[in-house]
C-alpha cells in the first residue's frame, strides 16, 4: 500500500449534521461497492446505528471538501460485557480521495474526541495493517471478543485511551445487532 499523501488543503473534518445524512449514505454505498458487493451491508450499519440512537454526540464525523462530503466515520455505543463502550464503524472515503490522508484525519479526530469525552477505549473491526498506526491492537489479549469473528481474530481491535480500564472484558455487541 502506498504511503498516505497529505490531505487536500481544503479538507474540513467536522461533526456530522442531520443535513449530511443523504450524502453520507450515498458515499457509504459508493465507497463499499465493488465487484460482487453492493455496499448495502455498510449502509444498513449506518442506518441501523442512526435508528438505534446509539451515535455518540461529536463522534460521527465527516470530511468535507468544497461543501461536499468525501469521508465519513462514526463511533456508536455498544455493549462490552455489560458496559457501555464505543466502536467505530464504518470508515469510508470517496474513491477519488483515497491515499490523501482523509481516512487518517477522520480516525485521528475520532480517537482524540473519544479520549476527551473520557471513553476508555475505541473498538474497530478492520485491517490491522491500517489501524495499527493509530494505536489499535488486537483485542484478544485484553479479554475482549467479538463472537462473529471469534476469539483472537486480529481484525477485531482496541485502541486504549487515557481512561482505559483493564477490567472491561468480555463479548462485544454492536448497537445494530440484536441482543442475545
Amino acid at each position: 500500500m502506498p504511503p498516505p499523501r497529505e490531505a487536500p488543503v481544503a479538507v474540513e473534518v467536522r461533526s456530522a449534521r442531520p443535513a449530511d445524512r443523504p450524502p453520507i449514505l450515498t458515499l457509504v454505498r459508493r465507497a463499499f461497492t465493488s465487484e460482487g458487493h453492493d455496499g448495502q451491508e455498510e449502509v444498513d450499519i449506518v442506518e441501523g446505528t442512526w435508528r438505534s440512537g446509539a451515535t455518540v454526540e461529536g463522534l460521527e464525523l465527516v470530511a468535507v471538501v468544497g461543501g461536499r462530503v468525501i469521508g465519513h466515520t462514526l463511533a456508536a455505543r455498544g455493549d462490552l460485557g455489560g458496559h457501555d463502550c464505543v466502536a467505530m464503524a464504518p470508515l469510508c472515503v470517496s474513491p477519488e480521495h483515497h491515499n490523501e490522508g482523509v481516512g487518517s484525519a477522520l480516525v485521528e479526530e475520532l480517537i482524540r474526541r473519544a479520549d476527551e469525552q473520557g471513553w476508555p477505549l475505541v473498538l474497530v473491526l478492520g485491517d490491522p495493517g491500517y489501524y495499527r498506526r493509530f494505536g489499535f491492537e488486537p483485542s484478544g489479549p485484553y479479554g475482549i471478543v467479538y463472537q462473529p469473528v471469534g476469539e483472537d481474530d486480529p481484525h477485531f481491535q482496541v485502541c486504549r485511551l487515557g481512561a482505559f480500564d483493564s477490567t472491561l472484558r468480555g463479548p462485544f455487541r454492536y448497537c445494530w445487532e440484536p441482543a442475545p
